[in-house]
């Protein structure tokens, strides 16, 4: 695995006063030279927010594995879905989570492993009548699946909020608002270690 760092980073620690553009353009490269098809963008809310950026970077870690339980809950393939972490801090001081997240074809995603899903029965009429998509389905079978084995987020409807990620450099723009902030030291928002960079 090659370890990215950002071209900011690479230089003795000195910053660059647009440093969230130069940011910016340099995870919108990364993302067309990797040819990295992001499909969902999914924000975590946690009931005990943990203020330690170094606690959220482990409790990421645990993060991932669940989203990649969700889709490969057997093996795990060399050629996995590839995800992004970016770390922003409430107004209260707690820290909650964006993830840019690839995905899977619907019937693939459904018919290649042995899995347990658990959806309304209201959706699986819905899906049956062709009235939603097979992305809503997976939406609220990995948010079921993440209040259930992430146990910080609790229940509530605003724990976890999964969406089509839409215009990718929008997105970008999105979870990089922090640095126009002094919130962060340097770069701490990307979350180089779990993040498939």
């Amino acid at each position: 695995m090659d370890i990215v760092m950002s071209p900011r980073l690479a230089k003795n620690g000195t910053t660059n006063p647009n440093k969230r553009k130069t940011t910016e353009e340099w995870l919108t490269d990364l993302v067309d030279e990797r040819k990295i098809r992001f499909r969902y963008f999914i924000t975590l809310s946690f009931n005990k927010q943990q203020t330690s950026f170094i606690n959220q970077y482990l409790d990421n870690r645990h993060i991932k594995r669940v989203i990649l339980d969700f889709f490969y809950p057997n093996r795990k393939p060399n050629n996995r879905i590839r995800l992004w972490f970016f770390v922003e801090r409430h107004q209260t001081g707690g820290l909650h989570l964006h993830i840019l997240t690839e995905g899977m074809e619907g019937l693939t995603w459904l018919r290649t492993c042995n899995r347990k899903v658990t959806l309304k029965k209201s959706t699986l009429y819905s899906l049956i009548a062709d009235d939603i998509s097979f992305d809503e389905v997976i939406s609220e079978a990995l948010t079921h699946h993440l209040t259930s084995y992430v146990k910080r987020l609790g229940k509530g409807s605003q724990a976890v909020d999964i969406r089509s990620v839409g215009y990718i450099p929008a997105r970008i723009q999105y979870v990089n608002k922090t640095l126009s902030s002094i919130e962060f030291s340097n770069w701490e928002h990307i979350d180089f270690q779990n993040s498939d960079l």
